[in-house]
């Protein structure tokens, strides 16, 4: 998963560079992107890790 986000903010930067924007804005949004993007899937994937452990305790325990 997070190489499929990286790579959608390396396209939308080079397609920004290409249409003109500044670099440097470019680079601040992508690293912004990347942050937010990367701590979403790993929250995501933590919160389904949290719910499976506790599936297996609760069929454990019954």
């Amino acid at each position: 998963m997070y190489q499929l986000v990286n790579a959608a903010i390396v396209v939308a930067s080079l397609i920004q560079l290409i249409r003109g924007y500044k670099w440097f804005i470019v680079l601040i949004c992508a690293a912004t992107f990347a942050v937010i993007g990367n701590l979403t899937v790993w929250l995501a994937g933590s919160r389904q890790r949290a719910i499976d452990r506790k599936r297996k305790r609760d069929y454990y325990a019954s």
